[in-house]
């Protein structure tokens, strides 16, 4: 079986084009501007929340105040993509090592 590199080529950037449409979309529709307003109002919340403790002479502690929303993203894929990151940036590495040694010794 012989794969043809033009659908290759032609099916990663019909991907490409769809994910830029996609993202062109969903900004335009204020999908992210939604997104920080909740943030905002979360936060607007939590103010008026510690003034009312404080006119109610409560105990006030900062974490009772802060989101602490983290999120975790370790898994395989993130594991499997760090480590294709890091076996990429060291092949590019020495093989740009090795090019300028090359050239180096050519010189010299």
């Amino acid at each position: 079986m012989k794969i043809n590199p033009k659908k290759v080529f032609n099916s990663i950037m019909f991907a490409l084009f769809t994910l830029f449409v996609s993202l062109y979309i969903a900004s335009n529709n204020g999908y992210y501007e939604y997104q920080n307003k909740e943030k905002t109002t979360l936060t607007n919340e939590k103010m008026k929340q510690f003034e009312e403790d404080i006119k109610n002479g409560k105990r006030v502690d900062i974490k009772n105040y802060l989101s602490t929303s983290k999120k975790n993203y370790n898994n395989k894929i993130t594991k499997l993509g760090n480590t294709l990151s890091d076996v990429i940036d060291y092949s590019m590495m020495e093989g740009l090592e090795k090019t300028f040694n090359f050239f180096e010794k050519m010189i010299e």
